[in-house]
């Protein structure tokens, strides 16, 4: 009747595919016929994220790509988010682009692929420790039996038995 409010909601959001639909001019009161009601559908937008973690040191260079163009520079060990949004039932493929280069490391990438009907957020990507050897050279050794031990770190011994390049395991 006329002079009657009227209130119009979602009540129930479409499932297949997944969508969120808004309401413009819902709401008001009936002086007439009421025509300009606008319901606004528009696929889900979904985000594709995880953590990375061993990068040796911040900056250090990796870049992330979704489905082979979506790229993000990753500064430092953390949680990550891709910049694009995903529609529901997209496919997402998270690789690196680029390694760290400063120190060089070989990350790898777990939980990476999939099709998306919710935030993704267990992609993991690992970066190895760095290591580097400890070792030299003994000169001047006079025999072939000396006896020397070489220690590194209090617990990492070297027998060395002559003038040889040496490396710490």
């Amino acid at each position: 009747p006329i002079g009657t409010a009227y209130n119009v909601t979602v009540l129930t959001q479409p499932t297949n595919p997944s969508q969120t639909c808004t309401v413009t001019n819902g709401s008001g009161t009936a002086s007439a016929n009421v025509g300009n009601i606008q319901i606004t559908c528009s696929a889900g937008t979904l985000s594709v994220g995880g953590t990375i973690s061993g990068l040796a040191q911040a900056g250090s260079g990796i870049v992330l790509q979704d489905n082979a163009g979506d790229n993000l520079t990753v500064k430092g060990n953390g949680s990550f988010t891709m910049p694009t949004l995903l529609i529901s039932g997209a496919p997402y493929k998270i690789t690196i682009l680029a390694q760290p280069t400063s120190p060089i490391q070989s990350c790898t990438v777990t939980n990476g692929t999939g099709t998306i009907t919710t935030n993704v957020t267990n992609v993991q990507i690992v970066c190895p420790a760095v290591f580097h050897t400890i070792g030299g050279t003994v000169v001047g050794l006079v025999g072939t039996n000396s006896g020397m031990v070489l220690q590194n770190n209090i617990g990492d011994n070297l027998t060395v038995s002559s003038n040889v390049t040496f490396t710490f395991n």
